[in-house]
């Protein structure tokens, strides 16, 4: 609870933490230059292995047309990608505080499979509630899918939390929660401005990806850092979660 490396999380969770959207916006822009290609190549090396695996399990697991099979499959899919997904929240943390990015750098964190794949479980499982209760409420698909968004966008810190921190995964999904719950109103401030930007990089046929992504990688990492903080600023290489984290922060 001591430790250096919680002091900015506990002060946040406490106290609250400070965001302007168009200044987080305006350093990501700055940071994704000499970074672009680097981020790019881990981005598509996650979209390329999330092809191929999604094309092995229905391969495998048969052209199932059965929405329950799908849905199964998919989250799946996502568990056995979290260390991937997490290695680019990561990229962007590292880019954030000035520390040395590369590629491969998303094959990083298979160690952690595990607490990433109970936490993607359960956040999978979180997000999958809110349509099947809207569609039984008689609400529109777009006003059902509102609470997913929102709540996507609450678990945003969770794999960092788990890597970055040496969290478990309930520890992180509740932590996340209480930070999204700071600062909820700019959190979802800044994810629409970056939709938006996502929709006009796909309108310039996939081109204005090459700075978007990265943008996004950055963003996400620029927001932990001033909610979270990054331990042991100025350090080179991945911290090792402890597997004791319960001992040294009280969610």
């Amino acid at each position: 609870m001591n430790e250096p490396e919680f002091a900015r999380l506990q002060q946040s969770l406490q106290h609250g933490f400070s965001l302007n959207p168009r200044a987080v916006l305006q350093e990501g822009w700055q940071r994704i230059y000499g970074a672009k290609l680097t981020m790019v190549m881990a981005a598509i090396g996650v979209a390329g292995s999330w092809l191929l695996l999604n094309q092995l399990l229905v391969t495998v697991a048969g052209n199932s047309e059965n929405e329950w099979n799908a849905s199964l499959l998919g989250l799946l899919i996502s568990m056995i990608m979290a260390p991937m997904s997490g290695g680019l929240d990561m990229m962007g943390i590292h880019r954030a505080v000035e520390r040395p990015i590369r590629p491969n750098q998303i094959f990083d964190y298979f160690r952690y499979v595990l607490p990433l794949a109970v936490a993607s479980l359960i956040m999978g499982f979180m997000t999958s509630l809110f349509l099947p209760l809207g569609v039984a409420l008689g609400l529109p698909a777009a006003l059902s899918m509102l609470p997913t968004l929102v709540l996507s966008v609450a678990l945003m810190f969770v794999f960092p939390l788990i890597l970055e921190k040496g969290l478990s995964p309930f520890q992180a999904i509740l932590l996340s929660l209480r930070l999204f719950a700071r600062q909820w109103l700019n959190l979802i401030a800044i994810h629409l401005a970056l939709v938006l930007l996502f929709m006009a990089a796909l309108l310039s046929f996939g081109i204005g990806l090459v700075w978007v992504a990265p943008l996004y990688m950055v963003v996400k990492g620029i927001i932990y850092r001033e909610a979270c903080g990054v331990r042991g600023a100025g350090e080179q290489g991945t911290p090792s979660p402890s597997s004791s984290a319960g001992d040294h922060f009280e969610a």
